[in-house]
């Protein structure tokens, strides 16, 4: 079976700024990519370079959704993207929006999570194929 495995070197060379999350942590959330991006044969994305980097943007908003970052952005747990913030007695509110898909907004709470929603578009999006006898399908 092909498969990516985690390279936790080549994963902390690509995304530096996650040096703060252990290499557990990153064992336990790569698992959870694979889990969001099939990671086998089966896989819509055959290529196992083109696929490793996609499961790495996956994984790094996973850490800083989770975690944070070592600059201390991300991390707060907080769905959505801030609707508004004082400062004064601190007061923040979060909200998801509008004009996305409702599983979009998930993706663009960090910028690995908007470049992966952006690179896997071709496998949202579905095509037309005549058929050979006169027939049509759709594939994906």
């Amino acid at each position: 079976m092909a498969a990516v495995t985690l390279d936790i070197p080549r994963f902390r060379a690509w995304y530096p700024r996650f040096s703060n999350v252990t290499n557990d942590a990153l064992v336990y959330l790569f698992d959870l990519a694979c889990m969001g991006f099939d990671n086998s044969d089966f896989s819509l994305e055959s290529n196992l370079d083109k696929r490793e980097r996609l499961l790495y943007l996956l994984l790094a908003h996973l850490a800083y959704g989770r975690y944070g970052d070592a600059d201390g952005h991300g991390g707060e747990g907080a769905v959505g993207r801030i609707g508004s913030a004082s400062e004064g007695s601190v007061s923040v509110s979060f909200d998801i929006g509008t004009g996305l898909p409702f599983d979009a907004v998930w993706y663009m709470q960090s910028e690995y999570g908007q470049l992966f929603w952006q690179l896997t578009k071709p496998y949202r999006l579905f095509a037309y194929l005549p058929g050979e006898t006169g027939g049509a399908r759709c594939v994906r």
